[in-house]
């Protein structure tokens, strides 16, 4: 029961961060910036722990099938580039990257590069998702359980996985809700597995 608390503190701490962004140079109090810059300090090395507890690990054996019926099987996946990415409807920056991971899919999809976006939304809430955002990578419905697999407690979150099947890169929340932010910090690390 404890866990049970701990883990849903953490999620609610979680969620009311998301989508902030460092304070700007405007005039406030000091007492105001002061709080607000522990706070979001606080949060980030609570991402920076949780990414670090990924990083150089292999990815677990995850089979799942996609709302168009391909069968993907992570622990067999050598020698293809991995995004996967964990999200749902009602979250406001996971339906915002959705254009970006668009653009990193038609960019990279003949260098080997597979997004697979696990949704926890029922089957017939994503299928109306991926229609109206056009999302034109494998999407994975319905399975909480491979977010719980991966204690994936902020959303969106997305693993950058290299072709031997190691996390390199760990991608948690959003730190804005710009349509390119997503595409602009993972490019960088997409093209450094490609080499």
């Amino acid at each position: 029961m404890r866990e049970f608390r701990v883990s849903v503190l953490i999620f609610i701490i979680c969620c009311s961060f998301i989508g902030c962004k460092a304070p700007s140079n405007d005039k406030r109090t000091a007492n105001n910036t002061t709080k607000q810059t522990k706070g979001e300090r606080e949060f980030q090395e609570y991402l920076d722990r949780k990414k670090n507890e990924y990083i150089g690990k292999k990815i677990p054996a995850i089979l799942v099938k996609t709302l168009k019926g391909k069968t993907y099987d992570l622990s067999k996946m050598q020698g293809k580039i991995v995004l996967l990415n964990f999200w749902f409807a009602a979250c406001k920056p996971c339906i915002t990257e959705i254009s970006s991971f668009n653009e990193l899919q038609d960019k990279y999809k003949s260098k080997n590069l597979v997004i697979l976006s696990v949704g926890t939304d029922k089957k017939e809430v994503a299928k109306k998702v991926v229609d109206e955002k056009n999302m034109r990578y494998a999407v994975v419905a319905d399975r909480k359980d491979i977010a719980e697999q991966m204690e994936v407690s902020t959303y969106p979150t997305s693993f950058l996985i290299d072709r031997k099947g190691i996390i390199r890169q760990v991608f948690i929340g959003a730190s804005d809700f710009d349509a390119t932010h997503a595409y602009t910090e993972m490019k960088p690390h997409i093209e450094r597995l490609l080499k």
